[in-house]
């Protein structure tokens, strides 16, 4: 006796998408106003590491990188059958650090989509970790005999010039330590993405303007 008609059911995944820019040199204009934000201390400074205004995707400058991100997203938003009347961005950032700069576990609340684009990414420097979101998926630590997307409880992503990534924002993101040259820098452009519309779900209504 035996199981036919096996099933592999994927209950609940959470997706992370990812994609490379068409044009990298898109990279080394953003790099040119990053630089210029940060001459002109246009954020914040810590230790060396910059992060400029968190709204910067009001500026002409960040016109052509706004419009890959309201494309991508409503593509992802699709995917994902998200109903609405539209969606924008929240929030737009850029950090400027040194490559081997730790960034702790963490989410962006308050929005429904995150994501970065990978601007300039020296040999070495730090990779992009997920890590699991359901909280009971750890209870038993087993040993495996090879790690997959199925079985691991932490992603890593290695950087890449060029590289877009977008995730529900509730998936917790860090950055680990790096190897590479502390002279160079490792710069990241971040955003948060949210939906206009009207949820019609009983006892769950919500306006979202």
């Amino acid at each position: 006796m035996e199981i036919v008609g096996r099933q592999l059911l994927t209950l609940y995944p959470t997706c992370v998408f990812a994609g490379k820019l068409s044009d990298v040199t898109l990279c080394d204009r953003l790099e040119t106003s990053y630089r210029a934000m940060h001459a002109a201390k246009d954020g914040k400074l810590d230790h060396g590491n910059f992060m400029s205004q968190d709204n910067i995707q009001t500026r002409a400058e960040m016109k052509e990188l706004v419009d890959v991100v309201m494309a991508e997203s409503g593509q992802v938003l699709d995917f994902l059958r998200v109903k609405r009347d539209s969606h924008y961005i929240t929030n737009m950032w850029v950090n400027i650090t040194n490559p081997n700069h730790r960034h702790a576990l963490h989410i962006h609340p308050n929005c429904l989509l995150s994501g970065i684009l990978y601007v300039r990414t020296p040999q070495n420097c730090g990779h992009t970790v997920f890590s699991d979101p359901r909280p009971g998926a750890r209870m038993l630590e087993f040993s495996h005999t090879e790690m997959t997307p199925a079985n691991m409880g932490t992603y890593h992503i290695v950087p890449e010039k060029g590289l877009m990534l977008m995730w529900p924002s509730y998936l917790p993101h860090a950055v680990e330590r790096g190897d590479a040259d502390p002279n160079d820098a490792r710069i990241v452009a971040a955003f948060n993405v949210m939906i206009r519309g009207t949820i019609s779900l009983p006892t769950a209504h919500l306006e979202l303007k």
